[in-house]
């Protein structure tokens, strides 16, 4: 696909079906930076006011989450520190063993070329997957050895809890963010000019299955920006 193609893929057209009969038609486009931040302050504020209610043991909230705590086995516990610390040992390990520079096709390759180079390209992300999951899995490992030698089992429950906060708040951060993004990325014209819903808990109310084909949609259209940048 020549670079010209590539720059109108940042939109796109999104039929709302039933079977076969189309219900209506929404515009979905990348949100800009401005919507970009708005999105990520929305989000923050969810996942701030989720680790309030965690942290407080009167709350619905805690209580649903941590009702078992008390009959956790201590390997029950080892597991959920390191669970709820996977994100970390993630980031370590893609600081570690960061992307290196993909060299470039020479101009007017040949087919053989192409295909070869297509080749490469899918060996070096395998390859680079397969490294980032052995480190992960290393420190996990490493981790749970650590956790294992701890006699104070009160001191380990309230790391469970710390680990699990933070699992969940990490979590309701990415939802928000990622359901902003869409409902200020999602309009009713092709000139995107208004937007298709009229705030953000009007989408959150909308049909799960409409929720999840935007969602989806917009995920193809990120896919498609990174693109552009290779």
């Amino acid at each position: 696909m020549s670079k010209i193609a590539k720059l109108f893929r940042w939109h796109k057209k999104v039929d709302i079906k039933d079977g076969e009969t189309v219900l209506g038609t929404v515009y979905l486009r990348l949100v800009g930076d401005s919507d970009f931040q708005e999105a990520k302050l929305a989000a923050l504020k969810a996942s701030k006011t989720l680790r309030i209610k965690l942290r407080n043991p009167d709350s619905d909230e805690h209580k649903s989450t941590f009702s078992d705590i008390e009959s956790l086995t201590k390997e029950e516990l080892c597991m959920g520190v390191t669970f709820g610390e996977i994100a970390d040992y993630r980031d370590e390990a893609l600081v570690n063993f960061p992307e290196k520079e993909v060299p470039q096709l020479p101009d007017n390759p040949t087919l053989e070329e192409q295909e070869n180079y297509e080749e490469m390209l899918e060996k070096r992300q395998n390859d680079r997957a397969e490294t980032l999951a052995k480190y992960i899995e290393k420190r996990s490992d490493e981790r749970k050895e650590e956790l294992a030698k701890l006699e104070d089992v009160d001191k380990l429950r309230e790391m469970y809890k710390h680990s699990i906060i933070n699992l969940k708040c990490s979590e309701e951060f990415t939802r928000v963010f990622r359901e902003y993004q869409v409902y200020k990325g999602t309009y009713e014209d092709n000139k995107f000019t208004k937007l298709a819903f009229d705030s953000y808990d009007e989408f959150l109310d909308s049909a799960p299955q409409l929720k999840n084909l935007l969602l989806g949609a917009y995920i193809g259209l990120e896919l498609s920006g990174e693109e552009l940048k290779n």
